[in-house]
């Protein structure tokens, strides 16, 4: 967004939420600028409206809230956690002689989860009812550390991830490590 696009943003909000008032517009044009500026014009104005379409509290909405709008289409796209085993459950049937072949079909956050075709392949050997309390319990919880991280990453802009993470440990994540 360019600075003009953030101060038609934060005009609309005041038009919107009477009660916000900023003490020094230049300052809150700048700030909101800084922090929405590596988003698109249109997406973080849908945002701004879903946000006020849901909203009860009569509040004017924070960066973050409009950054979680933004991130709502992302995680609306997850798999839930079922779903996600489900996955792993249908790789195990060929996971004792394919489990490379099977973990590398599997999306990336859950072969995140899975942590290595060496773990497919230990769930694939165990008896169902060890995959069914052991091996599904330990996923769901690594699943859902996964979607955290996730979550989390989607909302840091790339120079803050560089910052916070090093160029090194961004190319980790970017390669799935």
């Amino acid at each position: 967004m360019t600075r003009e696009e953030t101060k038609e943003l934060l005009m609309i909000i005041q038009s919107t939420y009477p009660n916000y008032k900023s003490a020094d517009k230049t300052v809150a044009i700048n700030a909101w600028n800084v922090f929405l500026k590596d988003y698109s014009y249109t997406n973080v104005m849908n945002a701004l409206k879903a946000f006020v379409l849901t909203d009860t509290s009569g509040f004017a909405p924070s960066v973050g809230q409009i950054i979680a709008m933004l991130d709502l289409k992302s995680e609306m796209n997850e798999l839930t956690e079922l779903q996600a085993w489900a996955l792993v459950r249908k790789a195990l049937n060929n996971g004792t002689y394919g489990a490379e072949s099977e973990f590398d079909k599997l999306p990336e956050i859950v072969r995140k989860a899975v942590g290595t075709p060496d773990n497919l392949r230990g769930w694939a050997q165990m008896d169902i009812k060890s995959v069914e309390n052991v091996a599904q319990s330990n996923f769901l919880r690594a699943y859902r550390t996964e979607l955290s991280k996730a979550k989390t990453e989607r909302k840091l802009p790339g120079d803050v991830k560089r910052n916070l993470l090093g160029e090194d440990n961004i190319k980790l994540l970017d390669n799935g490590v």
